[in-house]
């Protein structure tokens, strides 16, 4: 099939799509709502501005008016952070694995709590789910937690997006975890490792002082670049990083020893004082990364970390004011970093990671980063690497096809249609891995329109999720009913949301949003 009849079968799709939504007369004789709600979404992707399209007419069928508005990445996040919203779409990378994220997530108050939704039931359940070390009695608390926050519809899942890969054919070795992390590039292959690999994401770093960054650009290069006292395995359970860990029995204390043979990027020796340092530094700092450390916010706030110690070079101590089983959460996302180096990270970091960094040019986008071929954990096969900042999907379809980009991850810019394009290429390749990142749709619950629950259903009832994942995502996903993914030890879809705009429609006069 060539790529001209396929972009015309996926688009004549979706116009069936849209025509359908359109054409049920029964449920768009008119609107509900006096003001179209305000969907605000990154306009840097196109795969975006196409599903964001078939929500708003699925929801304009069942007499749910929407305003589709495109904001500049970095502006929509503060956005979201400040409620300046009322609908929107994104994808959460790595932080849906861990059930504790929840709390995060949907308690009064949480740091990632965007949405405004409170409930007190639900902070009871996640509050004794955090802090109970049995793991049936967890798995029970976050099943129930999940069932109430189905029912109650603060976020909707949408689907879990495959890792796809796209890449030159020369290039080997790549093997994606549903994480879709990019510690893999340190054990990718090339045929000419020393010429410069090229790599792309689609959206600048806020920063590269990794124990600042929080958005997707700044975490892939916090991956490159550092390492972390853990990581999660194949079934999202935490184990030893570059250094093994044990807990206390009566969980006041997390004792970690250091590898043998890990330094920095600068041939130092990492040490348990760097390890220190790195934490005393974060939890000083305004960084977001530190507020999970806190219990409480203004005057109420307290630590849960009373302090490190370091009987010896190889070994930390961290120890808590209380039992606390999101530390090792919130460790996965710190670099490690050279003590005294705190104010130097911004424009020159330094970690113990795969890769060490070179060069940064914001003008040109372009980041330059060499292997580091004392990494504890292998040297990489290549050896230069040149990261580029392209968000147009056209400009980067074009440098992959003109050979000029050897590999492109964790894309939410290029459509489903450009990676059969691109794996139609004699000289690339396309590969699919199973996704445990989220994406979703997203509420403001404190919104006049949308803080009944029913209107919330309603709209998780009014769109074919099914339909868009087999035809606009052309598979490159499953759908989602929880925010956890479905290998999650913690994982229970709670009610699930099949297709039904009649139940939508009941939904909306129950909640008394009649036709007008």
């Amino acid at each position: 099939m060539t790529a001209r009849l396929w972009k015309f079968l996926i688009f004549a799709s979706l116009l069936t799509m849209i025509l359908l939504t359109g054409c049920l007369s029964d449920y768009s004789e008119s609107s509900r709502f006096a003001k179209p709600l305000a969907f605000k979404i990154s306009g840097s992707s196109a795969a975006t501005r196409n599903y964001a399209v078939i929500i708003q007419n699925s929801l304009k069928a069942v007499g749910v008016p929407v305003e589709i508005e495109t904001v500049e990445f970095n502006t929509l996040l503060d956005q979201l952070r400040q409620g300046q919203y009322q609908m929107t779409t994104s994808r959460w990378v790595g932080g849906n694995q861990d059930p504790i994220f929840l709390k995060d997530l949907f308690a009064t108050g949480a740091p990632f709590n965007r949405g405004r939704y409170s409930n007190p039931e639900l902070d009871k359940i996640l509050n004794e789910a955090v802090s109970t070390v049995d793991r049936n009695r967890a798995r029970e608390l976050y099943v129930q937690a999940q069932e109430l926050i189905s029912r109650e519809v603060p976020m909707l899942p949408l689907w879990y997006p495959d890792n796809m890969v796209i890449s030159r054919k020369t290039v080997g070795n790549i093997k994606l975890d549903p994480s879709g992390d990019f510690i893999f590039l340190s054990k990718a292959t090339t045929a000419k490792p020393t010429e410069p690999f090229v790599v792309t994401l689609e959206s600048p770093p806020e920063t590269l002082d990794a124990l600042r960054g929080t958005d997707a650009s700044s975490e892939r290069l916090r991956q490159l670049m550092h390492s972390s006292l853990v990581r999660k395995n194949e079934s999202f359970d935490f184990v030893g990083d570059m250094a093994e860990f044990q807990r206390a029995e009566d969980g006041l204390s997390y004792t970690f020893t250091l590898k043998e043979g890990v330094k920095f990027h600068n041939g130092s020796p990492v040490t348990a004082k760097d390890v220190k340092y790195s934490l005393d530094t974060l939890l000083a700092s305004d960084s977001r990364k530190a507020t999970p450390f806190f219990e409480g916010t203004g005057d109420k706030r307290q630590p849960y970390v009373a302090g490190v110690d370091v009987p010896n070079p190889r070994t930390v101590i961290i120890r808590l004011t209380q039992p606390w089983l999101q530390l090792l959460t919130n460790l996965l996302p710190m670099p490690i970093i050279p003590e005294g180096s705190a104010a130097a990270q911004r424009e020159n970091p330094v970690g113990c990671g795969p890769f060490k960094f070179v060069s940064y040019n914001k003008a040109q986008q372009v980041l330059e980063l060499a292997a580091n071929e004392s990494y504890w954990n292998g040297a990489p096969q290549i050896k230069r690497m040149r990261v580029r900042i392209i968000a147009d999907a056209n400009t980067l379809q074009a440098e992959f096809k003109s050979g000029r980009i050897d590999l492109a991850s964790a894309l939410s810019n290029l459509s489903p249609d450009a990676f059969k394009t691109l794996g139609d290429d004699p000289n690339l390749k396309v590969e699919q891995f199973p996704g445990a990142n989220i994406v979703y749709l997203g509420f403001n619950a404190e919104s006049e329109s949308l803080k009944d629950a029913r209107v919330r259903q309603a709209i998780a009832y009014a769109i074919d999720r099914e339909a868009i994942v087999r035809d606009l995502l052309l598979g490159q996903g499953r759908v989602a009913h929880s925010i956890l993914p479905e290998s999650s030890w913690a994982y229970s879809p709670g009610q699930k949301y099949t297709y039904d705009p009649a139940r939508a429609q009941q939904l909306l006069e129950e909640a008394g949003y009649a036709k007008k």
